[in-house]
């Protein structure tokens, strides 16, 4: 089902969305032995500022498939924010087996750094909280509730984490032993942006961004860009299917919700999923930040909420350990392509799954759970990928 894939991540990538996009599109069509003529499906997602520094492109499956010379009889946009590759590639899958498709190319990522770009250089920090709110709103009641500049998504996150740290008693030194561990695997990993010894110390005594988080804790917005191709037809990679899938929106602000915001919706999304997790050989976890990957691993069930901090220090949770998770370092390490952690946790997974992830390989990567959040916690999408037997 998966016939070829291919990325490229740089801390800036010197020429233009599109030249990012037809270089990584042209790999995984030589992966996969196909041309763009063999293609009739196109998927993809924006985010403001991502190509090029746009503000908005209209209609982008049309964009980009008009500039490949692809024509497709099926398209889609996935506007689940960081999750929406993981969302993508399940819309694939069932676009294919559905018979919508034979072959559908799924696109993924852009120029974060033209985002920071345009958020700090490019008179938006000049702009009042109105003149923001008719440019860019995250929910209909914006004006009411948005009454302060923010630090959209950080500041949320660092209330979840101190949030979670009130409740719970999670320690500062807890977060960082998990951004410790996803270092060790990255350390393993050729194509790591963020390598070298990190201690628990190094990670607090990095400097706050938005209380309790710290630099360290925080995923780095990077350029990059992540094709794949799901189809029909033989590939030199194994095969491969989707075990189970569960997804859930939360459209409610989080002020708004009947649920305290130390959860994430992976707590219905998991629900759906019909596989054993003691039988996962890896978790691939959207980690754009430390506490958002403990949360996720409390809302799947591996530990009962508020136990996370206790559950880190326990296990050993790198590519040598009892629990795998984010083995070639997570977002946390390799970038955040386009303000997508998801991006990076589902390569992940296609790289384990087909014994391609060189010094980071869990041996025997046969089942990978991989989980996806998007917006304020607004999207979840949680799949297991594996081969059918």
């Amino acid at each position: 089902m998966l016939l070829g894939f291919s990325s490229k991540y740089e801390k800036v990538y010197q020429g233009s969305v599109l030249d990012l996009i037809a270089e990584t599109v042209g790999e995984s069509l030589d992966m996969a032995k196909l041309e763009p003529k063999d293609i009739d499906g196109v998927i993809t997602t924006w985010l403001p500022w991502i190509f090029d520094g746009t503000l908005a492109i209209g209609f982008p499956e049309n964009y980009i498939s008009e500039y490949l010379g692809i024509k497709p009889r099926f398209t889609d946009l996935v506007q689940y924010g960081g999750a929406s590759a993981v969302e993508m590639f399940y819309r694939a899958y069932k676009a294919v087996k559905s018979g919508e498709a034979d072959r559908v190319l799924c696109i993924v990522g852009g120029k974060g750094t033209l985002m920071k770009k345009q958020l700090r250089e490019g008179g938006v920090e000049k702009l009042s909280e109105v003149e923001l709110l008719n440019i860019l709103r995250n929910n209909p009641f914006d004006e009411f509730i948005r009454i302060y500049r923010d630090m959209d998504p950080i500041s949320f996150y660092a209330m979840v984490a101190a949030r979670h740290s009130k409740l719970y008693g999670t320690t500062d030194e807890q977060r960082a032993l998990l951004a410790v561990q996803q270092r060790y695997n990255a350390n393993s990993n050729e194509r790591a942006l963020f390598k070298g010894p990190l201690t628990v110390k190094d990670v607090t005594n990095s400097r706050v961004v938005s209380t309790p988080l710290r630099l360290l804790e925080i995923t780095y917005p990077i350029d990059g860009v992540l094709a794949f191709i799901v189809g029909k037809g033989t590939s030199q990679l194994r095969s491969m299917d989707i075990i189970s899938y569960g997804d859930v929106v939360w459209p409610e602000f989080f002020a708004e919700r009947d649920i305290d915001i130390v959860y994430t919706p992976t707590v219905e999304s998991v629900k759906k999923i019909d596989f054993n997790l003691n039988k996962i050989d890896a978790f691939e976890i959207y980690d754009a930040f430390t506490i958002m990957v403990l949360t996720e691993l409390e809302d799947l069930g591996l530990i009962e909420k508020g136990k996370i901090g206790k559950f880190v220090e326990e296990n050993d949770l790198t590519i040598k350990g009892n629990i795998p998770v984010n083995t070639g370092g997570g977002s946390l390490n390799m970038g955040q392509p386009a303000y997508m952690s998801g991006i990076i946790v589902l390569e992940e997974a296609f790289l384990q799954f087909n014994n391609m992830a060189k010094g980071n390989q869990v041996s025997g990567a046969d089942h990978i759970l991989v989980n996806g959040l998007g917006g304020w916690n607004t999207h979840a999408i949680t799949l297991v990928i594996g081969e059918k037997k």
